[in-house]
């Protein structure tokens, strides 16, 4: 898409290049959204905002929050807690909270790399963790505090935000065909409520579509920003 566009790939706050978040406190999802809004100050009026995972989540709150930002919005597999019901979705809701409070539960007590363990796992199929090369894990087991706040922002970041169907830009959403069930519904809610969307699933593909089924998904964003 570089022949076309001007891509840039974002490094939310304290992962690769971006370091300065303050800290814990309530806003962490207004402060990744303002980081992007620093970076794309200036290049245009609107631009084609593309989030994978938590990734999505902070496009997700972008969209909602700023929509004269955005030109278009593809979601890949949003962690959207929030937009599961207790009630209704309760199976979906219970299994992602699982995942989310072993973490708590396992750093509270000084075990970060059990609870990042079980997460990665969950996300990337039993023992990927363990198969990991130890730079990129001691990179990720770094980002462990940081982490702990952005599995908060899953659940109770869309506070405030404006309901799903007021969003009038077109959006593309995401997902593996075999992935987890949650994210899979967190799609199906979103493609009932949003008024202009359209939804693929890549076949043989998880959570982690962007890295395992990569020229596919660019392929399906590339086709969706020039349509």
């Amino acid at each position: 898409m570089q022949d076309d566009h001007k891509v840039i790939a974002i490094d939310m706050l304290e992962w690769g290049g971006t370091l300065g978040w303050p800290g814990p406190h309530e806003d962490l999802l207004e402060d990744e959204a303002a980081l992007v809004h620093e970076i794309t100050k200036g290049l245009c009026d609107e631009i084609h905002l593309v989030g994978h995972s938590y990734g999505g989540t902070v496009s997700y709150h972008l969209a909602m929050s700023a929509p004269d930002k955005i030109k278009s919005l593809t979601l890949i597999e949003p962690m959207l807690g929030w937009i599961l019901d207790p009630e209704v979705d309760t199976q979906n809701y219970d299994e992602i909270l699982g995942v989310a409070q072993n973490f708590w539960d396992q750093y509270s007590i000084g075990k970060p790399e059990e609870g990042i363990k079980n997460y990665f796992d969950y996300w990337n199929g039993e023992g990927s963790w363990k198969a990991l090369d130890k730079g990129l894990s001691d990179y990720i087991l770094a980002g462990a505090k940081k982490n702990f706040y952005e599995f908060k922002a899953i659940f109770e970041g869309g506070k405030g935000l404006a309901a799903p169907e007021s969003f009038m830009k077109p959006t593309l959403l995401v997902g593996g065909a075999q992935s987890n069930r949650p994210p899979l519904r967190v799609l199906e809610i979103l493609e009932n409520r949003l008024p202009d969307v359209r939804k693929h699933l890549i076949e043989g593909a998880a959570h982690m579509s962007p890295i395992t089924h990569g020229d596919q998904v660019n392929q399906i964003i590339k086709a969706f920003v020039a349509a």
